[in-house]
C-alpha cells in the first residue's frame, strides 16, 4: 500500500503547471495533456496590391489611380475571379514633399500620390501567376503580400480538437495501467485551441520586376499547420 501510495503521488506531481488548485480534485487524480496536429495543403491565395499614382493635380492622380484599378478588376473578372472575392479599399490622397536644402527643415510640395489596395481571394492556386502578372501590367505598382490558406478551415479545426482530445485520453490510459489503477470519470477540461497560422509566400514584389513568373514553385513545398491542446484531469477510481 505504501508503494501504491508513492506511485499515485508521482503522478499528481505530473501536473501542468498551467492547472490552477480550483480545477483539481481532492482526491487521487491524473492530469494529461492532449496534443492534436494536421498539415493541410494550401488550396486558396490572398493577395494584397497597391497602386500609387502621383501627380501635380490631385484629381489626375485620382484619375489615374481609378483608372488602374478599374483594369485590374476587369481583368480579374475575365479570368474567373468574382466581385466577392475583390475588395478594392477606398483611395487616399496625401502630399508628397520635397527638402530643397538638406540643412534645412524647410519642405516644398512635390505632387498629389493617390494610394489604393486592392485585396484579392484567390480559390484557384494555378492561376495565381497570371493574375500577379496581370496586377503589373495593370500598372499597380507593388504587391505587398501574398498568404496562403485553406477554404475548409472549420473542418480542419474540428478534426484537430478531436485528435487532441483523443490524445488525452490515451494518455490517461496508459498512465492509469502502467500504474496499476483505474481511471474515473473526467473531473476538469481546460481547452486552449490555438488559430491556424496563415503561410506568407511573399511580400512586397515590386512593379520593376520583368514579371511574377516562377512565384508558383514556392507554394507547392508549403503547407499550413493546425495545432491544438486541451488539459484534461481525470480521476482515480478508489
Amino acid at each position: 500500500m505504501k508503494l501504491k501510495a508513492l506511485a499515485m503521488a508521482a503522478v499528481v506531481a505530473m501536473l501542468p503547471m498551467t492547472m490552477q488548485a480550483a480545477e483539481l480534485p481532492d482526491g487521487p487524480h491524473i492530469v494529461t495533456s492532449g496534443t492534436g496536429t494536421i498539415e493541410v495543403k494550401p488550396d486558396m491565395a490572398t493577395l494584397l496590391i497597391e497602386v500609387k499614382v502621383s501627380d501635380k493635380d490631385a484629381a489626375v492622380a485620382k484619375k489615374q489611380n481609378d483608372e488602374r484599378v478599374a483594369k485590374y478588376m476587369e481583368f480579374l473578372e475575365k479570368n474567373g475571379i468574382v466581385k466577392a472575392d475583390i475588395d478594392a479599399a477606398n483611395i487616399q490622397t496625401r502630399l508628397e514633399y520635397n527638402y530643397p536644402n538638406s540643412n534645412d527643415s524647410s519642405k516644398v510640395v512635390k505632387d498629389y500620390a493617390a494610394v489604393r489596395q486592392v485585396k484579392v481571394t484567390v480559390r484557384q492556386l494555378d492561376k495565381l501567376n497570371t493574375l500577379l502578372d496581370g496586377a503589373l501590367s495593370s500598372g499597380l505598382n507593388e504587391i505587398r503580400d501574398i498568404t496562403l490558406g485553406v477554404t475548409k478551415d472549420d473542418t480542419y479545426r474540428n478534426d484537430v480538437r478531436k485528435k487532441a482530445v483523443e490524445n488525452a485520453k490515451i494518455q490517461a490510459e496508459a498512465l492509469a495501467k502502467d500504474f496499476g489503477v483505474k481511471l474515473g470519470p473526467v473531473f476538469s477540461i481546460r481547452y486552449r485551441a490555438a488559430n491556424p497560422m496563415p503561410v506568407p509566400m511573399m511580400r512586397a514584389y515590386k512593379s520593376d520586376a520583368v514579371s511574377a513568373s516562377g512565384i508558383d514553385e514556392t507554394y507547392q513545398q508549403q503547407s499550413i499547420s493546425f495545432n491544438d491542446q486541451v488539459d484534461v484531469v481525470f480521476d482515480i477510481q478508489r
